[in-house]
């Protein structure tokens, strides 16, 4: 058969909190009950001795004053007499100068006596003048003698009081006190054990959270959050960090969401013109294209195709190293004239759009120039892929404005759409490009930002489009600036879109 293990007691660090607790709260009680008991004990048996050692020199005076008359006569077997009268369990040794024991009178058995000792023992004590105590002869109880020499006979008298009932008051007191600690550790230990189990239920609470936790249940939290007790205070740490963990998850799970949106638009983007090459290139391998006005339009389109893929690549790669988040080069830039020149770019483009420039206050006398620390490379993208998106999303006879100036502080309205970082209190720089086309509707106006999102259905793409990509790259690229893009609420008159930037001389950390 095989062997059963032997029982080992648990390690001190593998027991509970509770355990411990009540282990500990038990084990001093116990301590401090012990030691007031035994203090007890003896101040009770040292009194009671006192009480005996005054009633022995009480008893002893008329022997020392030599009064012979009060001596009871030898061999007497009574137990009192009229000079003097024994208590209980009290004896009378009385000495001669001989050493022979003259008298010994006695309330209680032979047995049970204190032993006679010699004369000189008796005179050595009585020199001291303290009373003293020996054993009984028959191992019973003690006995507390005091001893006295009898002037003028050369002889003493030893006068003893038994210690039984010190002895017996010493031990029912024992047996009370026994009692009473047994039963205050008891009821100690039930409290200690109820007050602990109270004051670690938030901590239970918190175990089981923390499984609910482990199992994928971020939205549980503690309900005991009290700052005047630990639990407490350890509770609301614990909320606050699970509220931080539940956000960072559910930015995750939005971020991968995003992330495989993005891929599969991406996608979708790359295989529309790959497609029309591969179809154009097949439809020229089969002869269905011979030299001629059809093969130069089957190379043209080729050519669009490709230039539109090449665009959508660009603005992947561009908004992959915004991504990074790399601190762009500072310099003074002046948005005036990024507006000017993005202004005189669309004109040559499109010369027959109207397209003007303003300023934000619309008073030109004291208007200053707006000045950003920031990317000239990249603050002339965020204008012109505003003023691109206008220009495409409005009809041929819309009107494009583009305003720039200062504010001291702004806001997002409400309803509006922003993305990027807000900041407020701050002295910001503007660049504005609002149209007065049919403007962005409710429905997709708060999906404007994101990447590959397009409202075709309510907005006319220009041929060929675009990448869907250039109000994302606003967004990234004002947020690597330190500020934000925002469109302003939906009003079915145009739309207006809003660039704000720390001014020249603001930190845009």
């Amino acid at each position: 058969m095989r062997a059963r293990p032997r029982w080992r007691p648990r390690r001190w660090g593998h027991w509970t909190l509770r355990s411990r607790l009540v282990l500990v709260v038990g084990a001093l009680a116990a301590l401090a009950l012990v030691v007031a008991d035994a203090a007890g004990l003896l101040l009770i048996r040292g009194y009671l001795r006192d009480r005996i050692d005054e009633q022995l020199t009480g008893m002893s005076r008329p022997f020392a004053g030599a009064q012979r008359a009060a001596l009871p006569p030898p061999g007497g077997a009574v137990t009192r007499n009229r000079q003097l009268r024994l208590g209980a369990d009290q004896v009378v040794y009385v000495y001669t100068a001989t050493g022979t024991l003259a008298s010994d009178r006695s309330s209680t058995a032979e047995a049970g006596r204190p032993p006679v000792a010699p004369l000189t023992t008796v005179l050595a004590h009585a020199s001291t003048g303290r009373p003293y105590t020996v054993a009984a002869a028959d191992d019973s109880a003690d006995w507390r003698l005091l001893a006295a020499a009898t002037p003028g006979t050369g002889g003493a008298v030893v006068i003893g009081s038994s210690l039984v009932e010190v002895e017996q008051t010493g031990e029912r007191l024992l047996l009370i006190d026994a009692g009473v600690t047994l039963l205050v550790l008891a009821l100690l230990g039930a409290g200690a054990a109820f007050v602990v189990r109270l004051g670690l239920r938030p901590l239970t609470a918190m175990e089981r959270l923390a499984t609910a936790i482990s199992a994928g249940n971020l939205s549980g939290r503690v309900a005991d959050t009290d700052p005047h007790t630990e639990p407490g205070r350890l509770g609301g740490a614990l909320n606050l960090m699970l509220a931080r963990l539940e956000d960072e998850v559910s930015a995750r799970t939005a971020s991968e969401r995003r992330l495989r949106q993005f891929v599969a638009d991406a996608s979708h983007e790359l295989r529309t013109p790959l497609t029309s090459i591969r179809g154009f290139a097949e439809l020229y391998r089969r002869g269905g294209a011979p030299p001629g006005p059809q093969l130069d339009e089957s190379m043209s389109r080729i050519e669009g195709e490709a230039g539109r893929m090449g665009v959508l690549v660009e603005d992947l790669l561009l908004l992959a190293r915004l991504d990074l988040q790399r601190p762009p080069a500072l310099r003074p830039v002046d948005l005036l004239e990024i507006a000017a020149d993005t202004i005189r770019d669309a004109h040559a483009r499109v010369p027959d759009r109207p397209v003007r420039l303003a300023t934000l206050d619309d008073d030109s006398e004291t208007f200053v120039p707006p000045m950003v620390l920031g990317d000239e490379h990249g603050l002339r993208q965020v204008a012109t892929n505003l003023v691109a998106n206008a220009l495409q999303h409005t009809a041929a006879g819309a009107r494009v404005t583009v305003r720039v100036g200062r504010v001291a502080g702004h806001r997002p309205a409400p309803g509006s759409v922003h993305a990027g970082t807000v900041r407020t209190g701050v002295p910001l720089a503007v660049l504005e490009v609002s149209d007065d086309g049919p403007g962005v509707p409710a429905e997709h106006a708060p999906r404007v930002f994101e990447r590959l999102y397009r409202a075709d259905s309510s907005r006319t793409r220009g041929r060929g489009g675009g990448s869907g990509l250039g109000l994302s790259i606003v967004a990234a690229i004002a947020h690597g600036h330190g500020g934000w893009v925002e469109l302003d609420p939906p009003s079915g008159r145009g739309a207006t879109f809003r660039v704000l930037l720390p001014s020249s001389g603001a930190d845009v950390r």
